[in-house]
């Protein structure tokens, strides 16, 4: 027998020693590589990511109730042994997501649109059910799997051709989608009978469905008014209509699981009165976009950005793309050197060693430089368009780029954008703040098209309320009920 036959069956023999593994929730082998140890060690690892990524909300009382709600469901778990911890990220994107070994999160933005404790408790279910089937690691041993099975191919088969390597790649990928699916079925069905156990009214799952997509088609009108991609919510709660009858099956059987016999819970006023002052939109520690103008309070600037450009806020840049997605702005900070003009703080901080069409600037007070510099890299030499602002103590850096060398069709609204950054007046202090949601108690006379014009909101505020308090498309507050309004 070759060598490599006997690679091959040694390596077949240590998948079949180790992966086989009871599945918490069936009680079923599942085949997986990770034992329980090294999941709870992935998970502390891709946590430490997670928090690098985003910052957590700064509410220890809303953190507290989301914590010990989690907790109580995780209880009723298949894996109550596990130490859960149960975070809210301080992001707008309208998310909840599970790590292996029962790290779970989720966002400002989701919880906006929530109305309810067991709205909240019914996310936090579907998380925590991904977790106790372990469909990360299942995930993760999947991926392997089909790494090694592609290895194999090649070690039985010498001849392989790319092409049919390929082959083998896209069998994989298609075997992943299927997990997914089923992964989000079943976290649906655990999250269900969790709430159940708990006393909450497993109903909620639909609730925060009707949410979820009543979002989505405002979105998808939205996006194609603005030229964009809409955005979606991930998993079961984006694929399946309240009306799906397998999930309704579902929840009525988790009904009977409940262990006190009835499973009414809802917490409306309870969850509505917490989220008063929450922050909506934009993190004041990102920076707020009004229109076109942006400002930063904590670095105490501000800067007015092109017309129809994309703006996407990351922890240490802002980045900007053009309507047409052919050029792309990066806005940075780093720490200035006094010792440096902006001029020698590219060459020699920056590596610009080949400015071209450079001249000194003083932008609104401060002193700047701007340049051409070609930068190489995958695509080829791409002259980029730089400059660097000297302000408090930091060198602000903007460089724009465009495809096919095309920065001149771009370079003025570049280079516009770099001088219009400037010191935060008196007045743009106040614009600075955040949009947050304040609670207040609908009377007879209340209707979301007056409140929209008292909202902070620039367009589609009447819309934007309905969405927040379950009323969309055009449903109004009901009498004596708390609403959430924008301030």
């Amino acid at each position: 027998m070759q060598m490599k036959y006997l690679i091959a069956l040694y390596f077949l023999s240590l998948l079949t020693l180790s992966s086989c593994a009871v599945n918490p929730v069936t009680g079923k082998q599942d085949l997986v590589l990770l034992s329980e140890s090294d999941e709870l060690a992935l998970g502390r690892k891709t946590n430490a990511d997670v928090l690098k990524q985003y910052t957590v909300y700064d509410n220890p009382a809303l953190q507290n109730y989301v914590q010990n709600i989690g907790i109580k469901l995780a209880a009723k778990s298949h894996r109550s042994n596990l130490s859960y911890s149960f975070t809210v990220l301080d992001s707008k994107e309208v998310n909840a997501f599970a790590l292996p070994g029962g790290y779970i999160y989720i966002t400002r933005g989701l919880m906006a649109y929530l109305n309810s404790e067991a709205e909240l408790a019914a996310v936090l279910g579907h998380e925590i059910g991904h977790v106790t089937a372990r469909h990360s690691v299942r995930q993760h041993s999947a991926t392997q799997l089909t790494n090694i099975g592609a290895a194999l191919t090649s070690i039985f088969v010498p001849g392989m051709t790319q092409a049919s390597n390929q082959l083998v790649q896209f069998a994989g990928g298609a075997l992943l989608r299927g997990y997914g699916r089923t992964h989000e079925l079943e976290a649906d069905r655990l999250g269900a009978e969790y709430l159940a156990r708990t006393n909450y009214n497993p109903e909620a799952m639909l609730d925060v469905i009707r949410v979820l997509k009543n979002q989505e088609v405002f979105d998808r009108e939205l996006a194609q008014a603005e030229g964009r991609e809409p955005r979606a919510y991930h998993g079961v709660f984006s694929t399946h209509p309240d009306s799906d009858t397998r999930l309704q099956e579902v929840i009525e059987m988790a009904k009977g699981l409940n262990e006190s016999g009835t499973v009414n819970f809802v917490g409306r006023d309870e969850y509505i009165s917490l989220i008063d002052e929450l922050v909506f939109g934009d993190s004041p520690q990102e920076g707020i976009l009004r229109g076109r103008n942006f400002y930063h309070e904590g670095l105490g600037f501000s800067m007015r950005f092109p017309q129809k450009w994309k703006m996407t806020n990351l922890p240490d840049r802002l980045l900007l793309t053009a309507a047409d997605g052919n050029a792309l702005m990066q806005i940075s900070a780093e720490n200035a050197d006094n010792k440096l003009s902006p001029r020698d703080f590219m060459i020699q901080r920056m590596g610009l060693n080949n400015l071209e069409n450079e001249s000194p600037l003083t932008i609104n007070g401060h002193t700047a430089h701007t340049g051409i510099s070609v930068i190489t890299n995958k695509q080829g030499s791409i002259p980029t368009r730089f400059t660097v602002i000297y302000f408090q103590q930091r060198a602000f850096i903007i460089a724009g780029m465009a495809k096919g060398n095309n920065l001149a069709t771009y370079d003025n609204a570049i280079l516009e954008t770099a001088k219009s950054f400037h010191s935060l007046t008196s007045d743009e202090k106040v614009l600075a703040k955040p949009i947050r949601i304040n609670i207040i108690e609908a009377s007879s006379k209340t209707r979301f098209s007056r409140l929209a014009n008292q909202s902070p909101l620039e367009s589609h505020a009447e819309s934007q309320l309905r969405l927040l308090n379950a009323k969309y498309p055009t449903g109004e507050p009901d009498k004596g009920s708390l609403i959430k309004v924008l301030k």
